[in-house]
């Protein structure tokens, strides 16, 4: 991986998440159906240690986070070929600077293709248990709501002033989310969520929904405890929202561009 790894075992939770983000690299795995066990395992001991109270606070606020981003970014490289990049200063309409967490082609070019990345969900631990009285923890779609309404405004003003450079009269019309699939750059948003119950898988699709709205495509991972609470396991989501079917469509994406 060319783009700068933000996921090293710096401490023993991240071990793990820089283990497997070895697993992907090593193995040349290029699609989530490939890696997804793997995340899974590493999820479940990353969530171990915060149960245990064995994380620094980096680790709790950007360690799930930054490991997905890193991730995603590895299978989606030696899926398409092309070298990705974090870019920080991508001007919007409204707002000068925009950072991106996953984007082609690599400054000083035009933006082509954005993947916008969010993780969400926490078990119980010391700094959330008398916030928290479900045993499962802080609600998955709890933070994706704010999330997904954060994503879908910075998407909104970058494509809104890549149509004011083009000039062609390509703007914005009455029609906003028609639009906005159809204006460039190509704008993706992936996310992994750990739901606690049923209640929260559905409102994570809900959300998931909303977001289709506004992004190209959207993509979720909904992970949780199995029946046995032995193993976390993938929840269903709908066919549009599987994340291994729009990564594919991303990497086919990223391989028709120049």
């Amino acid at each position: 991986m060319t783009r700068g790894v933000k996921t090293k075992a710096s401490t023993p939770a991240r071990a793990v998440l820089a283990g497997a983000l070895a697993v992907a690299v090593q193995q040349r795995m290029s699609t989530w159906r490939a890696f997804e066990a793997t995340y899974l395992d590493a999820m479940q001991q990353f969530d171990a240690f915060v149960v245990r109270g064995q994380v620094s606070a980096g680790d709790l606020r950007n360690g799930k986070g930054d490991a997905f981003n890193d991730f995603l970014v590895a299978l989606l490289q030696n899926c398409s070929g092309k070298t990705l990049h974090a870019r920080p200063d991508v001007p919007g309409l409204s707002f000068p600077r925009h950072k991106l967490d996953i984007a082609y082609p690599d400054a000083p070019a035009p933006v082509e293709l954005i993947v916008e990345t969010k993780v969400s969900g926490t078990p119980i631990h010391s700094g959330n248990s008398t916030s928290q009285r479900h045993p499962e923890g802080r609600a998955g779609s709890a933070d994706t709501e704010k999330r997904v309404k954060e994503a879908s405004l910075k998407n909104i003003d970058i494509k809104a002033e890549a149509a004011r450079i083009e000039g062609r009269g390509g703007g914005p019309t009455s029609d906003l989310g028609t639009w906005m699939r159809s204006a460039k750059p190509r704008c993706y948003l992936l996310m992994a969520v750990r739901v606690r119950d049923e209640a929260d898988r559905k409102k994570t699709i809900e959300l998931a929904n909303v977001a289709a709205q506004w992004f190209d495509r959207c993509g979720v991972c909904c992970f949780g405890w199995d029946a046995s609470h032995s193993a976390y396991e993938a929840k269903p989501v709908p066919t549009q929202f599987d994340l291994d079917r729009v990564m594919a469509e991303i990497c086919a994406s990223l391989r028709h561009l120049p």
